[in-house]
C-alpha cells in the first residue's frame, strides 16, 4: 500500500469510529427518553381514575311554593340518609327540616320524622362512628343516634368530636372561629395529648405517617409524638368542657407543610387560585381532589406543587358548611362529598380507590306554572252556589280543576292569621291552603277554614302578592326590579276584583275605610256572606291585595 492510500485509511477510520461514537451517545440518549417516556406512561396507567356520572331524580320532597337545599347526607349500607330544608315562600315563611332515606337509585323509601331539638337547631352535625348515624346539635351539646330498624332518632349522652381513629390515636378538633383551630391526637396506650394548630377536618394515614388537609394547604405528620405535648388543664376534654374558645396551640411543630396556595388575601377578598377539597389514599399514593376557577380535579403534590392527574371536566360547587367532615375518614381511600349545581340540583361525589362516582340529586320541584288567570271568578261562583253547605271536598275539586296547587300547610288554628274572626280561635277547625300563579307579576293564595265536625267551610283568605322565585335573590336583584310595572299590575288586579265581586254576587262593594295609602271595600249578600276587600291606591312599596269572606252558616 501507498504512503497516500495508508493515509487515507488511516483519516476515514477516525472520521467514521467519531461519527460512530457520537451516534452511539445520540441513540443512547434516544433511548433513556423513550424508557422515561414508557415510565412515565405507566405510571400515569396505573394512576387512571374511573369515573362515573348517575342522575337520581327526587319527587315530592317537600311542600310546594317552596326553596329546598340539601344540608346533611352520608352513605350507609349502599342507601343515602339526607337533611333537607325547606324554606316556604309567599306567607308561609316557616324553615322546614326533612330526614330523608333515598335509595341507589333515588326513590325516597321513607321520610322520617325529627326530633325538635334537631328541627329548631340552626347549626349540627351528622355522621357515620361506629356504623351508626349520629346528630350532635351545635349549640346545646344534644346527641342523637337513629335507628334504622325502627326508623326513630334516640338521645343518647353527648358524643365528643372525635374526626379520626386508629389503633394507635384518636383524633379530636375544635373550631375556635376568628381564634384559630386546634388539633389533639390522643396516644390511645398513654392517654398523653399532642396538640397543632392546624385544621384536622381531612386525615390520611400512608406509610405511618400522617397528613392533615385544609383548603389550601397539606401538613405531614411523620410522628404525633413530635408535635406539641398539652398539660393536663390543655387537654382536649378540658378545652371542649370549659368553653376556652380563646386558647389554642398556636404550635405546629413536629409537623412539615408539603403543600401551601399563598395566593389568596383574606384582606383584599382574594381567593385561593386551587381549593382542596380533601385528600384520599389509592395505590400507596397521596391524591387531592381540588377545584380551580375552571373545573374540578384529582391530582398529586409533587416537590411542593399540585400536579393535576385527571380532569372531571367540570367545576363543582362543593358543600363543606354545617360541619359534615366528621365521620368521612372512615376509610383511607374512601370520601363522600356533596355539591351544589343549581337551584333544584344537588350531589355526591364518592370516592373509592380510582373509582369516582358522581350523582346528581334532582328535586323535582312543583314549578307552579303560569296559568294566565287566578280564576278567581270561579271560586265565587263555587262560593255562591254552595252557600250554607259549601264542603272541603267540593273545594279541593275545584282548586285542581282550575290549578290550585294544595301549600300542604294544613293547621289546626287562627294564630297564624289574625284576619279570621275570633270565635274560631276556641272551635274545632282546620285550614287547606292553595297557590296559584297568574304571571311572572302576580300570585294569589287561597285559604279555607273549615269545621272537623262537617268540613264545611266558614271562612276563607285569600291574597295576591308578587310572585316569588326558587331561586334565592342576590341583593342587587331588588334594586332591578320594576316597581311601576308591578304597581300597574296590581292596580288592574284591584279593579278586575271589585268588578268580578259586583257581577257574581250582585252586590257592589263600598269604601267604609280609607287614608293616605290603603282602602277597604265590603259589602253583604243574603245568607249571611260577608266579604272585606283590603287594597291600596297605589301600592308603592307594597303590593299586596288580600280579602276575606266569611260565610255566617
Amino acid at each position: 500500500m501507498c504512503y497516500l492510500c495508508e493515509k487515507r485509511c488511516i483519516f476515514e477510520g477516525y472520521l467514521f469510529g467519531n461519527y460512530n461514537s457520537k451516534m452511539f451517545n445520540s441513540m443512547k440518549k434516544i433511548m433513556l427518553l423513550f424508557f422515561f417516556l414508557i415510565l412515565t406512561y405507566s405510571t400515569l396507567v396505573a394512576q387512571k381514575f374511573e369515573v362515573n356520572i348517575d342522575t337520581l331524580n327526587l319527587k315530592e320532597v317537600c311542600r310546594p311554593a317552596s326553596r329546598v337545599s340539601l344540608t346533611h347526607a352520608v352513605k350507609y349500607r349502599e342507601n343515602y340518609y339526607c337533611f333537607f330544608e325547606e324554606k316556604g315562600l309567599y306567607s308561609f315563611k316557616v324553615e322546614t327540616k326533612y330526614f330523608l332515606e333515598v335509595s341507589s337509585t333515588g326513590d325516597i323509601l321513607q321520610q322520617i320524622d325529627i326530633p325538635k331539638e334537631i328541627q329548631n337547631a340552626n347549626y349540627f352535625y351528622f355522621f357515620i362512628r361506629d356504623n351508626k348515624l349520629i346528630v350532635k346539635t351545635y349549640m346545646n351539646h344534644e346527641s342523637f343516634l337513629f335507628d334504622v330498624k325502627k326508623l326513630k332518632w334516640n338521645s343518647i349522652n353527648e358524643v365528643d368530636e372525635q374526626v379520626y381513629e386508629d389503633e394507635n390515636y384518636k383524633v379530636t378538633y375544635l373550631n375556635f372561629g376568628e381564634w384559630g383551630e386546634s388539633t389533639w391526637f390522643i396516644n390511645k396506650e398513654t392517654g398523653k395529648e399532642y396538640i397543632i394548630d392546624f385544621e384536622g377536618t381531612i386525615i390520611n394515614r400512608l406509610n405511618d405517617k400522617y397528613y392533615l388537609t385544609k383548603v389550601n394547604e397539606v401538613r405531614e405528620i411523620s410522628n404525633p409524638k413530635n408535635l406539641k405535648e398539652c398539660s393536663s388543664n390543655f387537654y382536649y376534654s378540658e378545652i371542649e368542657k370549659d368553653k376556652k374558645q380563646y386558647e389554642f396551640s398556636n404550635s405546629v411543630i413536629g409537623s412539615k407543610e408539603i403543600y401551601k396556595d399563598t395566593s389568596s388575601n383574606y384582606y383584599f377578598f382574594r381567593k385561593h387560585n386551587k381549593a382542596l377539597n380533601t385528600s384520599f389514599v389509592f395505590s400507596n399514593k397521596l391524591f387531592q381532589l381540588y377545584t380551580d376557577s375552571i373545573s374540578t380535579y384529582i391530582g398529586k403534590i409533587k416537590d411542593g406543587k399540585l400536579i393535576p392527574i385527571h380532569n372531571l371536566n367540570k367545576k363543582f360547587s362543593i358543600i363543606n358548611s354545617n360541619n359534615s367532615y366528621r365521620g368521612n375518614n372512615l376509610e383511607n381511600d374512601s370520601r363522600f362529598l356533596k355539591f351544589k349545581d343549581d337551584e333544584n340540583t344537588f350531589g355526591f361525589i364518592e370516592i373509592k380507590g380510582n373509582k369516582i362516582d358522581i350523582k346528581y340529586l334532582k328535586h323535582n320541584i312543583d314549578s307552579l306554572q303560569y296559568l294566565g288567570s287566578d280564576n278567581f271568578d270561579k271560586v265565587l261562583t263555587l262560593i255562591k252556589n254552595n252557600l250554607g253547605n259549601l264542603c272541603i271536598v267540593q273545594v279541593e275539586k275545584t282548586e285542581n280543576e282550575i290549578g290550585g296547587i294544595n301549600m300542604k300547610t294544613d293547621r289546626s288554628n287562627t294564630s297564624h292569621n289574625g284576619y279570621y274572626p275570633k270565635e274560631f280561635s276556641s272551635q274545632q277547625i282546620k285550614t287547606k291552603e292553595f297557590i296559584k300563579v297568574e304571571s311572572t307579576l302576580i300570585a294569589q293564595k287561597t285559604e279555607y277554614l273549615y269545621t272537623t265536625s262537617d268540613n264545611i267551610i266558614k271562612s276563607i283568605f285569600i291574597e295576591w302578592s308578587p310572585t316569588q322565585s326558587y331561586i334565592e335573590p342576590e341583593i342587587s336583584d331588588f334594586f332591578k326590579k320594576d316597581k311601576e310595572e308591578s304597581n300597574t299590575a296590581f292596580s288592574i288586579k284591584q279593579n278586575e276584583i271589585i268588578k268580578l265581586v259586583s257581577k257574581i254576587l250582585n252586590s257592589e262593594p263600598e269604601i267604609n275605610e280609607s287614608n293616605e295609602n290603603s282602602i277597604v271595600w265590603s259589602c253583604k249578600i243574603r245568607n249571611g256572606l260577608e266579604l272585606k276587600l283590603y287594597g291600596s291606591k297605589n301600592f308603592n312599596g307594597n303590593p299586596k291585595i288580600r280579602m276575606l269572606i266569611n260565610l255566617n252558616n
